[in-house]
């Protein structure tokens, strides 16, 4: 058979969940990287597969790209799997697959087990268009600063968040997107499944009060502009503010219904009385 890559997903939770061209592809691969060899080995063994295992995380993923574009440039057949759902997508591989296409090769990606398409169905949210974020920074001034940047976009938007930073990942939202319906879902696939439905501000008081655990995926609603809105400057910043959404946002959102960015940031600043500082 040609060399060739395959991007082979695995169960995000139950792991009935793999599908059967997975379990086909990883019986012929000639080698299998794996973001941890020991969960994949474990993965393997359960469905009795017996294949070579290479290590490729987020401290190795160069170099052991390198050792997987010399097992295709032997005519190998290499698989590429995560700790679990399809690899390159927040989690390593992206940088080999590159390389392979690259190079060349054929490089196949499976369909599989991930986690944004069911959060954004359970959400209860506009399903299409959507964006997907994944994770955002992790400090909270640069997470602010990536908000800021998509807080236009009248898209529904997912992200992967770490439970440990939740709450204020909800709290930046809420601060410079304003107030929006969002889902927090956690441990998709998995026997403690939860999907929890409210504002930008209830999910971030939830989640302060009642840290949650395990795997999350976050939700939020797009932009949407009210045909009731003031389009005087002032009555705009004011509604904005309103709302919650920084002088950044505002700025921004401004641009877009014909008020100079500028003006509109400064104006801002005057009515939330931090021009002086």
């Amino acid at each position: 058979m040609t060399a060739r890559l395959v991007i082979v997903p695995t169960p995000i939770g139950n792991l009935g969940d793999i599908t059967a061209r997975a379990l086909e592809c990883l019986k012929v691969a000639d080698v299998v990287y794996a973001e941890d060899t020991r969960r994949t080995g474990t993965l393997l063994l359960h469905f009795g597969i017996k294949k070579p295992l290479r290590s490729l995380f987020v401290g190795n993923e160069k170099s052991r790209s390198l050792a997987a574009l010399a097992d295709l440039r032997e005519g190998r057949t290499v698989a590429l799997v995560s700790d679990a759902g399809t690899p390159g997508i927040s989690d390593p591989g992206a940088y080999l697959i590159r390389a392979a296409i690259d190079e060349g090769f054929a490089v196949e990606a499976l369909p599989g087990p991930q986690a944004m398409l069911p959060a954004l169905l359970v959400s209860g949210l506009e399903p299409a268009p959507f964006a997907f974020i994944g994770f955002l920074p992790r400090s909270s001034a640069a997470r602010r600063t990536a908000l800021e940047e998509i807080a236009a976009l009248r898209l529904t938007l997912v992200f992967y968040e770490a439970p440990h930073r939740l709450a204020a990942m909800l709290a930046d939202c809420r601060a410079v997107l304003g107030e929006r319906p969002a889902a927090v879902v956690r441990e998709i696939s998995k026997v403690h499944e939860e999907t929890r439905r409210a504002t930008l501000g209830e999910l971030a008081a939830w989640a302060k009060a009642e840290p949650p655990r395990g795997e999350i995926v976050v939700v939020v609603g797009g932009m949407v502009e009210s045909s009731a809105e003031p389009q005087d400057l002032s009555g705009f910043v004011a509604e904005r503010l309103r709302r919650g959404e920084s002088p950044a946002a505002i700025a921004k959102a401004a641009r877009d219904v014909g008020h100079a960015r500028q003006e509109a940031y400064h104006e801002a600043l005057r009515q939330s009385g931090k021009e002086d500082s």
